[in-house]
C-alpha cells in the first residue's frame, strides 16, 4: 500500500472511531513520528482528507478535526440534498443498465455485510457503500450540470454521517432502504424511485437528529 493510502486509512479510521475528537490539532511533525512516516505522505493524507469535510485547514494553525454539523445544519444539508436526489433516482429508473444495476447492487451488499456494528471499520465500509449508491445514482441520471451542483455537498456528506454518532452505523436499515429503490429503478419505475429516495434522505435526517439528542442527553446527563 502507498504510504499515503497508509496514512490516509490510519487518520480516517482514528477520525471516525474517536480518537481523534472534533478540534483536535493534527500536527504533521506529530503524526510522523507517531506513523513512522516522512512528512510527505501525512501531508498528502491531510489533503485528501479535507475534502470529505472531516478536517479543515487553518492557514495559520494547519489541519485540525472538523466540528460536527449541528442540528440546524443537518436539516439544511437534507433538504439540499431533497433538490437532487429523487430527480437523480428518477432519471437512472429511465436509464438503467445491467451494469449498473450490478454495482448498486454490489453497495448494497456491503452495507448488509456490516450490519450495526459500530467499531470504526465498520463505520468507515458503512460509508463508502453509502456513498457510492447515491454517487453511482447521480452519474446514473445523465445530467453532469446538476451532478457536478450536487458534488458540492460531498465535502459535508461525511461530517453528517460522523454527527450520527450513538454507536450505530443505520446500515441494515439503510440497506434495506437501498433495497427498494433499487427495485424501483430496476422496473423503470422512475415516479416510485423519486419517491422512495425522498423518503430514504428524510428518514437518514430523522436517524441522524435521533442520534444527536441521544449523545447530547447523555452527556448532559454526565
Amino acid at each position: 500500500m502507498p504510504l499515503a493510502d497508509r496514512a490516509y486509512d490510519a487518520l480516517l479510521l482514528q477520525v471516525i472511531g474517536g480518537e481523534r475528537p472534533p478540534g483536535d490539532w493534527l500536527n504533521i511533525g506529530a503524526l510522523s513520528r507517531e506513523m513512522g512516516l516522512s512528512a510527505t505522505p501525512i501531508r498528502e493524507a491531510l489533503a485528501r482528507l479535507e475534502p470529505t469535510g472531516l478536517v479543515r485547514r487553518n492557514p495559520l494553525r494547519g489541519y485540525e478535526v472538523a466540528p460536527l454539523l449541528s442540528p440546524a445544519e443537518i436539516v439544511q444539508l437534507m433538504d439540499a440534498r431533497l433538490l437532487f436526489e429523487p430527480t437523480f433516482a428518477a432519471a437512472a429508473a429511465a436509464n438503467a443498465t445491467p451494469e449498473f444495476l450490478a454495482q448498486i447492487m454490489e453497495t448494497i451488499e456491503s452495507m448488509e455485510k456490516t450490519g450495526e456494528h459500530s467499531d470504526a471499520e465498520a463505520l468507515k465500509n458503512s460509508w463508502i457503500a453509502d456513498e457510492r449508491f447515491h454517487t453511482l445514482i447521480s452519474f446514473q441520471a445523465g445530467n453532469p450540470f446538476s451532478r457536478r451542483a450536487f458534488e458540492g455537498l460531498g465535502s459535508q456528506l461525511q461530517r453528517f454521517r460522523l454527527s450520527g454518532r450513538a454507536g450505530r452505523t443505520h446500515a441494515l436499515e439503510a440497506a434495506h432502504e437501498h433495497r427498494d429503490i433499487y427495485a424501483a429503478i430496476a422496473r423503470g419505475d422512475s415516479e416510485t424511485a423519486a419517491a422512495l429516495m425522498r423518503a430514504h434522505v428524510e428518514h437518514a435526517r430523522r436517524r441522524t437528529l435521533t442520534d444527536e439528542r441521544v449523545v447530547a442527553e447523555a452527556t448532559t446527563a454526565h
